[in-house]
């Protein structure tokens, strides 16, 4: 069907880097924004009918390292002129880079934008432009009357997969976005998998950690946003600790984690990406294995006892203490009648035995309540 197109629809295309950011300023300008639900790069099981009606295959690739930056799409592999559908049904809002529906600039092709009938947004990237005399000749990307305020059906043909703009010598594929009525840039592989009829198998239970910062630090995938798991719920509750906020501890890494862990890694002399690779990892751990925190976290440590204890785990203690709501004192390494009172609190709220001692069990209710030892999970 592709290469019985008349010759006034085939079309010389340059497209470039440039061209990419142009058409990214005006995804961000495009309207119906509305408040934000979700977060960048969060797994969405949207319904959707697959955007490649032929053979494509693909990973998870949205987090992918891209000679422009981070990578915030799917790339869905196929041949060249495999046909590109509407995965809903909306109205195209920009093609070949213009949002003028009088001007379709044919020598910037081949992309286009759909704005869902329910708000949110799809991009189609890398569609073909291969005129006569350019690469394989084979035909022009933009299936014909698809322009800016057409109305398409989900899964009416609007294109062709290609290899333009700043893919040209890689292999063919479609470049699929998704985001959110509000914007938010979303990871849609999930959603892509279901289309396909694939069973998205949920997590699986977890067992919890074994001890404080066992899964952060004994674990090396990188953490950023999206990715969720003990991990994930030890950085939080660790990044809170140390007076970054970040948000609730619920091993789901998202913007509050992400601007947390910037802050950390500013305050650490890190290159401050909001991903928590080796580097992050390292300047974690040399806290946690400063005198107050891995004798506090140590399950074998000594028994602090109040009029008797002094140092820096029962500094740590007093502000560990602070952190959950209880007032231990001034922070002066001193186990004093306040110090004393407030754990002897701590104790009565988590059903301990209340004798006003640090000892293996408290030491282990305080680390749970922190948040910097995961406790078993399921999903």
């Amino acid at each position: 069907m592709p290469d019985a197109l008349p010759a006034a629809a085939r079309r010389p295309a340059l497209a470039g880097l440039a061209l990419v950011a142009a058409l990214l300023l005006l995804m961000a300008a495009a309207p119906g924004a509305g408040a934000a639900t979700l977060t960048y790069g969060e797994l969405v099981d949207y319904p959707l009918v697959f955007p490649v009606a032929g053979a494509a295959s693909y990973t998870d690739t949205f987090y992918a390292s891209r000679y422009n930056g981070q990578h915030h799409a799917q790339d869905l592999m196929a041949q060249k002129m495999v046909p590109v559908v509407a995965v809903t049904s909306g109205r195209i809002e920009f093609v070949n880079w213009s949002s003028n529906p009088n001007d379709l600039q044919p020598d910037k092709c081949c992309s286009l934008s759909l704005r869902h009938d329910d708000g949110w947004q799809s991009y189609y990237i890398h569609l073909n432009n291969d005129s006569p005399g350019t690469d394989d000749g084979r035909g022009w990307g933009i299936a014909p009357g698809i322009r800016p305020g057409v109305h398409v059906q989900a899964g009416e043909l609007i294109g062709w997969v290609g290899d333009s703009g700043n893919a040209e010598g890689s292999s063919p594929h479609l470049h699929f976005e998704l985001r959110d009525p509000s914007g938010v840039i979303v990871n849609p592989y999930d959603a892509l998998r279901a289309a396909e009829g694939i069973e998205i198998t949920p997590p699986a239970c977890s067992g919890g950690s074994s001890a404080p910062l066992d899964a952060l630090l004994g674990g090396t995938r990188v953490l950023r946003r999206g990715t969720s798991g003990n991990d994930v719920s030890e950085l939080q509750g660790f990044l809170n600790l140390q007076n970054y906020e970040a948000g609730p501890v619920d091993g789901a890494f998202g913007n509050l984690t992400a601007r947390a862990v910037r802050a950390f890694q500013q305050d650490h002399e890190l290159s401050a990406d909001g991903v928590v690779g080796s580097a992050t990892r390292a300047a974690i751990r040399q806290i946690a294995q400063g005198s107050g925190f891995s004798s506090l976290t140590d399950p074998n440590g000594r028994v602090l006892r109040p009029g008797e204890a002094r140092g820096d785990d029962v500094r740590t203690l007093q502000e560990w203490l602070r952190v959950l709501g209880y007032d231990a004192g001034a922070f002066d390494g001193v186990y004093g009648g306040l110090t004393k009172d407030a754990v002897a609190a701590f104790q009565e709220d988590h059903g301990l035995p209340v004798d006003g001692k640090v000892g293996p069990a408290t030491r282990a209710a305080l680390a749970e309540a922190l948040g910097i030892i995961a406790l078993p999970s399921c999903g």
